[in-house]
């Protein structure tokens, strides 16, 4: 059996009481606990590790045997990591990873981030306000990164997602039917009004999925 060295970074984890009151949507962390997956390296190497993707960082992470978070480095190396059925690409040289969305006979590919954000700080009766001035510091850490907040604060992770076209080698943005239709040549006006038609949210995942499954299909049936 092959075996692959992964050239890693080591996380520190570190667990504490906080004094602070956090509302999270997750740890940051794409999956709530690692998964079992697969690295594809293009030498063609496939090595099975528990991962997940932390989207603060927007680093693959995987655990050694003994269990110590580890983060997959050199990822102009890796042809793909498959993680259950979800398959995710190097986006870029800052070792973010694209997650592959299947739409109809194409796809596209959704770049996951997050930033932690404040609610507001602590103030009487229980509530918090946000306009309320803040003297205190301390440090939150999750898988790894450490952020520093208020005391008293309330606090949250906020998720974005971009999305993208692949085009050749690279990556196309879109944000919009707009921009969208213009990666569709020739076909901007029929993605605009397909669009309208359906009130395609583009905060939706299946929204999207559907409008770039139609325009596949305006370039197929050319």
């Amino acid at each position: 059996m092959k075996t692959i060295r992964f050239y890693f970074c080591i996380f520190t984890l570190c667990c504490s009481h906080s004094l602070f009151a956090q509302e999270e949507s997750g740890n940051g962390m794409l999956f709530p606990q690692f998964e079992q997956g697969v690295v594809v390296l293009k030498n063609g190497v496939r090595s099975s590790a528990s991962l997940n993707y932390n989207m603060l960082q927007q680093e693959m992470r995987f655990l050694s045997a003994d269990s110590t978070m580890m983060t997959l480095a050199n990822p102009s190396e890796v042809i793909v990591v498959i993680i259950g059925d979800r398959r995710f690409f190097p986006g870029s040289s800052n070792g973010s990873f694209y997650e592959e969305i299947q739409a109809g006979k194409g796809s596209f590919f959704v770049q996951r981030s997050a930033n932690v954000i404040s609610q507001g700080k602590a103030s009487a009766y229980g509530g918090y306000s946000q306009t309320a001035a803040i003297t205190s510091y301390d440090s939150y850490r999750s898988n790894g990164g450490t952020y520093k907040l208020n005391s008293d604060e309330k606090f949250k992770i906020n998720v974005n997602s971009l999305y993208y076209l692949k085009s050749g080698n690279g990556y196309k943005k879109f944000y919009s039917a707009k921009a969208l239709g213009k990666l569709f040549k020739n076909h901007e006006a029929d993605i605009e009004s397909f669009a309208k038609e359906n009130a395609t949210d583009f905060s939706k995942i299946d929204d999207i999925a559907k409008i770039v499954e139609y325009g596949y299909s305006l370039v197929d049936n050319k």
